[in-house]
């Protein structure tokens, strides 16, 4: 999962400037410096959804994170069909991200370098996962200096990374096989700091995916993000998000995200939450509704995700204003989507 999408710098996608996706030595010796893994994937027709989502923070000796499973029976992460999010574990043991498990059981192997992952778990109770990640384009990478802090190397260089592929594989949950073949977001981030505090404001996110097939996707809603049609990616210059929530608990009901990317081409997706959970995110002071989106996209039908992202706090303001209460932290955001 990512910060706010800010805009690229140079060549389309700086693919050409990423080195590796390995974990990374610290660049300060800051608290917080902070390097994360995510995956998603999903089964549309299950209506089903998952994040393997870890944190490492190499100065204090310390990971975190889990695999998430949602359906359409809750949004409710203490009624999912599957959830576990640890905290302050000990880091694995020299990281090696071409081959990596986590206290928590889940194994990562790399493959092929930015190319092919393999993930597996197992919980003898209750799920046995295997999964195959392959690439089916090249990363869209963010460079950046440090920030947060004057420490460490303050030059543009790749810190960031989103990347779609093609998820296959098999879930055994309660007993049920649920087969899984996508087309879903990755994403890694390293070389930055992510205090307690997270973010200000809320419901604005612009981490959106969809794809429909490996030449027809987009990323994001404006600068930052990326439209490929025909199998051409380009990056966006503007665009726009608007959520339809839910008037009884606020989550996201159905968005739809414009774009004009470089090349003057556009894009319109309205998409329909059809199922989502509220996860705290791992780490931070922060919770994110994730929903399974079916999305018309130029007119072709396509899955993918939107993360509506919050700090815990300025959500709890949200709704405690919609409902009428008073609330001294309503000045914390502004208009939402």
């Amino acid at each position: 999962m990512s910060e706010r999408l800010e805009p690229n710098v140079g060549q389309p996608g700086n693919d050409d400037v990423l080195t590796d996706d390995n974990f990374h030595t610290p660049e300060t010796e800051e608290w917080w410096e902070h390097e994360t893994i995510w995956f998603w994937w999903f089964n549309a027709e299950r209506r089903l959804g998952a994040w393997h989502y870890h944190y490492l923070r190499p100065n204090v000796g310390v990971a975190g994170g889990g695999l998430f499973v949602f359906d359409d029976t809750s949004w409710f992460h203490m009624e999912a069909p599957y959830y576990f999010n640890y905290s302050n574990t000990p880091m694995p043991e020299d990281p090696d991200f071409r081959d990596v498990t986590f206290p928590s059981g889940e194994r990562f192997q790399m493959l092929d370098p930015l190319q092919h992952y393999r993930i597996t778990f197992a919980d003898r109770d209750s799920i046995d996962l295997e999964i195959d990640w392959r690439a089916v384009g090249k990363p869209w990478v963010r460079v950046g200096g440090q920030p947060h802090t004057k420490q460490g190397d303050q030059s543009d260089k790749p810190r960031h990374f989103d990347q779609f592929g093609h998820v296959t594989g098999t879930l055994e949950l309660h007993g049920e096989t649920v087969p899984i073949d996508c087309y879903a977001m990755r994403d890694r981030s390293w070389w930055h700091l992510r205090p307690e505090f997270w973010k200000r404001g809320g419901g604005t996110s612009t981490y959106i995916t969809c794809m429909a097939d490996p030449d027809t996707a987009f990323f994001g809603a404006g600068p930052g993000g990326f439209l490929l049609l025909d199998g051409v990616r380009r990056p966006l210059l503007s665009g726009s998000v608007r959520r339809e929530r839910d008037d009884g608990w606020g989550f996201m009901r159905r968005i739809v995200v414009t774009g004009t990317d470089s090349d003057g081409r556009e894009f319109e997706a309205v998409g329909d939450s059809v199922s989502r959970m509220a996860f705290p995110i791992s780490g931070v002071a922060g919770v994110c509704w994730q929903s399974l989106v079916r999305y018309e996209f130029n007119g072709v039908v396509a899955y993918g995700d939107d993360q509506d992202a919050w700090p815990l706090s300025t959500w709890a303001a949200f709704r405690r204003t919609v409902n009428g209460l008073a609330d001294g932290r309503a000045g914390r955001f502004g208009p939402i989507d």
